[in-house]
């Protein structure tokens, strides 16, 4: 099961990162939805974690992006 609730007082103080985290909207796949949540439930992080660890992550830069196919959304 993914770790979905934090305690509200924890999202407001700058946590590992140095920085609060603010509230945001995504839209994902369904397929992309199922393997965040795979990698969140087999790591216990949240979705959110393991969408910020990607970003911030040297594996995502934009050389890479325009390797991966997909449609022009």
């Amino acid at each position: 099961m993914v770790k979905t609730l934090v305690p509200k007082d924890y999202r407001v103080k700058p946590g590992k990162w140095g920085e609060s985290k603010q509230r945001v909207q995504i839209m994902l796949t369904p397929t992309a939805i199922e393997l965040v949540d795979a990698i969140a439930e087999q790591m216990e992080l949240t979705r959110a974690e393991v969408i910020e660890r990607l970003i911030r992550s040297k594996c995502l830069n934009l050389e890479t992006l325009k390797e991966i196919a997909g449609d022009d959304d």
